[in-house]
C-alpha cells in the first residue's frame, strides 16, 4: 500500500506493507530526513505512535498520511573527545535559547499585570497558554552541573510567578 509521509511542510508517497511497523517506517523515511529512526516521532491521527505499532492495527489504509517530526528528546551522539552541548562560554545552549525566548513574553506578561483590567480574558489565556509552554521546554532540558540547574529553576519560578499574576488580575 502507498502512505504518505508529512515531513517538514513536504509530503513523499512511500511503499509500505500493512504488517509493516512505525519502526519499518522510520527506517524507511531516514533517507529523506536524514536523521536516524531514534531521532523521529511519528503521528497518526494526531496521537504519537510506539514503534512496535503496526500500520494495519493502526487502521492505516491506502494514501492516509503519517506525520513525522523530530524527537525533541534525542539527542545527536557527540564525538569523542567534543565538548558536551551545556558549553558556559561560546555557542548557546539549548537553555539558553529557551530563556532568551522567554524575556519578550515575560515583558509582555508584566505590561499585561501592570495593565490590571484592560487586559482581555483572552490575553490572559494566550499569554498563560505560552508561558506554559516556554515551562515545559525548559523542564525537558537537561543541564549539567548546578549552575545550569539553578538557572532553570529561576526561570520555571518566575514564570509560575507571571502565571499565577495574570490568574489574579482583576480579582
Amino acid at each position: 500500500m502507498r502512505v504518505t509521509i508529512a515531513y517538514k511542510g513536504k509530503e513523499y508517497d512511500f511503499d509500505a506493507n500493512a504488517e509493516s511497523s512505525i519502526a519499518d517506517v522510520k527506517r524507511e523515511v531516514e533517507p529523506v530526513t536524514k536523521l536516524p529512526p531514534e531521532a523521529l516521532k511519528v503521528f497518526f491521527r494526531g496521537r504519537p505512535r510506539r514503534d512496535d505499532d503496526k500500520l494495519v492495527l493502526l487502521g492505516v489504509k491506502q494514501f492516509q498520511k503519517l506525520v513525522i517530526v523530530g524527537n525533541p528528546n534525542w539527542n545527536p551522539p557527540q564525538p569523542e573527545g567534543a565538548a558536551p552541548a551545556t558549553t558556559s562560554g561560546g555557542a548557546k545552549t539549548k537553555l539558553d535559547e529557551i530563556l532568551d525566548a522567554i524575556k519578550p513574553l515575560e515583558s509582555e506578561a508584566m505590561a499585561a499585570v501592570s495593565a490590571g483590567s484592560a487586559t482581555t480574558e483572552t490575553q490572559k489565556a494566550r499569554l498563560q497558554e505560552l508561558l506554559t509552554q516556554k515551562m515545559l521546554q525548559l523542564d525537558s532540558v537537561e543541564v549539567q552541573g548546578s549552575d545550569g540547574r539553578e538557572k532553570r529553576k529561576r526561570a520555571i519560578q518566575s514564570i509560575e510567578r507571571l502565571c499565577t499574576d495574570i490568574e489574579n488580575m482583576g480579582d
